[in-house]
């Protein structure tokens, strides 16, 4: 039975001339696989613009029970960009977000709270004016957070080394190799402190580099088949 479903377009993979499969986490289902058809003429009910990644969308689907890949017969968008992809360094930060969500979100099941936070974090994105040379690694630690794996900001003088297998501050060099150095430690507790009482977050472009791998090698260890990010040289570069 044909139903309105919301949801944000994570990948489009094309099959055919004018079909693809469009991998959508949804508010109602969580993430879901759609077979659609897409036109480029006035009549058709969902356009290119209209499958972009990323997109937030207002859909009609109809669910088949005994199948993998459901079929969407009309869209529309329900929050148009302003600036996201047309602003390089947003644009670029926009398609890091898109490969850690591909990577991240597997289940099948409605998480609203999540649905929202990506929702309204890609808005934030798209419309800030202040500095967003730190968003992913905010977004990193927010996401974790909504994921189960957020660190325990228990960093002392003596509990001064991150165990990333564990996601605790630790005054022991742990028995296996996933474990930050002092400094690097130091610079991760200052980001989860400024991240949880609100505040700014400054640091240099090295300091950001190294909490970047630092955050992604913890990614890695907590969510499976995590891999490496296509779209990590060009963050690098940006960010540099």
């Amino acid at each position: 039975m044909p139903q309105t479903t919301q949801g944000i377009i994570l990948q489009q993979i094309k099959y055919r001339d004018k079909k693809s499969i469009l991998k959508i986490y949804t508010l109602q289902h969580g993430l879901q696989s759609y077979a659609v058809n897409v036109g480029r003429s006035k009549s058709s009910k969902i356009r290119p613009a209209h499958v972009a990644p990323l997109n937030q969308v207002e859909f009609v689907e109809h669910n088949r029970k005994t199948r993998e890949v459901h079929v969407i017969s009309e869209m529309r968008v329900i929050y148009i960009y302003q600036h996201l992809f047309a602003d390089m360094a947003k644009n670029c930060l926009a398609q890091f977000i898109n490969e850690i969500l591909v990577k991240c979100l597997k289940e099948h099941q409605a998480n609203e709270d999540l649905y929202f936070f990506i929702a309204v974090k890609l808005k934030s994105l798209d419309t800030t004016e202040k500095n967003i040379s730190n968003f992913h690694l905010i977004f990193l630690l927010e996401l974790a957070d909504h994921m189960g794996f957020y660190p325990n900001n228990n960093y002392t003088d003596t509990n001064c080394l991150f165990d990333l297998q564990e996601g605790v501050f630790t005054d022991k060099v742990p028995p296996h190799a996933y474990y930050s150095d002092s400094e690097a430690s130091f610079h991760l507790s200052q980001l989860i402190k400024a991240l949880e009482e609100k505040k700014e977050f400054a640091c240099s472009a090295q300091t950001r580099a190294e909490l970047l791998k630092l955050l992604l090698l913890f990614y890695k260890l907590h969510v499976p088949a995590f891999g490496e990010l296509k779209s990590l040289p060009v963050l690098k570069e940006l960010l540099a």
